[in-house]
């Protein structure tokens, strides 16, 4: 009878252990998934946020500049002294120990030139953030 009690309790004792051990992975888990997450988003945020006012500046500037560029091709912006530099690819920043990837796609808004549709993405991680928007062109000299 005490060694069936003793077995019992033993049993029981190493069933909450194993319900405890699941279910701590499975927080872990919820977590370190909530921390990357946060992290691409306030990154690709920062990405989108630049390239939306590059892409502003360029178009006030220089319009030709975005009319020139091929449609379903990846372009990004470098930063120079003239101001801003359109390459075909991919730019990559490395933010912590990850790799960012942003880039930009260009394309005419129903056929319209005068207004183009923008879609810049941000990949990291195995994940992709997209964010879009117009461009119009603007008669505005300074």
């Amino acid at each position: 009878m005490k060694g069936q009690l003793i077995l019992e309790v033993v049993l029981l004792l190493g069933l909450i252990t194993l319900i405890l051990g699941i279910f701590s992975s499975i927080l872990i888990i919820i977590f370190n998934s909530l921390r990357y997450s946060n992290i691409n988003q306030g990154a690709a945020l920062a990405g989108f946020e630049k390239y939306r006012n590059a892409l502003l500046e360029i178009s006030r500037s220089n319009w030709s500049d975005l009319d020139s560029l091929s449609t379903s091709t990846d372009y990004y912006l470098t930063s120079t002294p003239n101001g801003w530099q359109i390459s075909r690819g991919k730019e990559e920043n490395l933010i912590g120990s990850e790799s960012y990837f942003f880039s930009f796609q260009i394309n005419d808004f129903l056929g319209n030139p005068e207004v183009k549709l923008i879609s810049v993405n941000s990949e990291a991680l195995n994940q992709v953030f997209s964010d879009y928007f117009l461009l119009p062109k603007l008669n505005v000299n300074f």
